[in-house]
C-alpha cells in the first residue's frame, strides 16, 4: 500500500468462567481516537484519528480495553471478560492506478490470525447486559501490578501478608515526593485520598500478624498468629481491592478531588 490507513479494529469478548451474555443490547462509546460498538460479542473500533499501521492503532485501543477488563474484574473479584483481537480493516488512501490491460498481476494475500474461544466449562450464569467501560479509571502500571499480585495470592501462589505489604509499600513509594507533610504513609493517604487509618491498619496487620511460616517478618511486636477470618476478608477483598481501584482512578485524574476512602467503606473488622 502507498498510504495505508487503519479504518477499524475488531475484537471479540471471551466471558469469564461460569458466565454467558444472553442477548444483551449493544452498547456504544466514543473517545478522541475512536468510536466503539459492542454487539453480539464483537467490539468494533472505528478509528477517528489517522493510524498507518495496525500496531499503532492497537496501542490506541488496548489501554482502553485493559481498563475495561480490570474495572470489571474489581467489581466481580475475577476477570469477567477479556477482549481478544481478531483483525483490522486497512485501506489505501493513495492506491496505484490500474495497470494497462494485459499486464500480468501478482496478488498478495495476508493471512489474518483469528483466535477462537473454546469453552472449557459449562456456562451457567446469564448476563442480560454488557458492563459499561469505565470513564474514570485507568489500568495504570501500579493498578495492574497490584491486581496481578492479588490474583497470585488468590491462586495460592503468594502469601497474603507479604503480598498486601508489597502493595502498601508501592503506594508509599509513589507518594514519597508528595508535598503533604508527614511520613510516606501520610503522604500516600493524602495523594490517593485515603483515610490514613485505612493505610495504617493495613500496615499494622501486615507487620504484626502471621505465624512462624506465614508472617512477613518476625519482630518483637509480632503476634505470631494467623489472621482471623474477618482479617483475611478485610485485607485482600476489602482494603486491597478498594486501593487498586483508587490507584486506577488517581491515574485517570491526578488533580481530581476524589471521595475519601475510609474504614466505613470496608468490611467490618470487629
Amino acid at each position: 500500500m502507498n498510504d495505508p490507513q487503519v479504518e477499524e479494529l475488531i475484537y471479540h469478548i471471551e466471558p469469564g468462567e461460569g458466565l454467558r451474555f444472553k442477548d444483551p443490547p449493544p452498547i456504544e462509546d466514543e473517545t478522541d481516537a475512536f468510536r466503539m460498538t459492542l454487539a453480539n460479542g464483537v467490539a468494533t473500533f472505528s478509528m477517528k484519528e489517522y493510524y498507518s499501521t495496525e500496531r499503532d492503532a492497537r496501542q490506541a485501543v488496548d489501554g482502553y480495553l485493559r481498563a475495561w477488563e480490570l474495572d470489571v474484574a474489581l467489581q466481580h473479584d475475577s476477570y469477567h471478560l477479556r477482549f481478544m483481537f481478531d483483525r483490522s480493516s486497512i485501506i489505501d488512501r493513495a492506491p496505484l492506478p490500474p495497470p494497462p490491460p494485459g499486464t500480468p498481476q501478482t496478488i498478495q494475500v495476508e493471512a489474518a490470525v483469528v483466535s477462537t474461544a473454546v469453552p472449557s466449562v459449562t456456562l451457567v450464569v446469564d448476563r442480560r447486559y454488557y458492563p459499561r467501560p469505565p470513564s474514570d479509571f485507568v489500568a495504570s502500571t501500579d493498578a495492574t501490578t497490584m491486581w496481578e499480585q492479588y490474583e497470585r495470592y488468590k491462586q495460592g501462589r503468594d502469601r497474603l501478608l507479604p503480598m498486601a505489604y508489597s502493595c502498601l509499600a508501592r503506594l508509599e513509594h509513589r507518594a514519597r515526593t508528595h508535598p503533604a507533610k508527614g511520613t510516606k504513609r501520610h503522604k500516600a493517604a493524602r495523594m490517593y485520598w485515603v483515610d490514613y487509618e485505612v493505610l495504617d491498619k493495613l500496615g499494622e496487620l501486615t507487620n504484626t500478624l502471621g505465624d512462624e511460616v506465614e508472617a512477613r517478618k518476625v519482630t518483637p511486636q509480632g503476634q505470631l498468629r494467623a489472621p482471623t477470618d474477618q482479617e483475611v476478608k478485610w485485607i485482600p477483598e476489602g482494603a486491597l481491592r478498594c486501593l487498586i481501584r483508587r490507584v486506577g482512578q488517581y491515574a485517570a485524574g491526578p488533580q481530581r478531588d476524589w471521595p475519601q476512602l475510609t474504614m466505613a467503606d470496608l468490611p467490618d473488622l470487629d
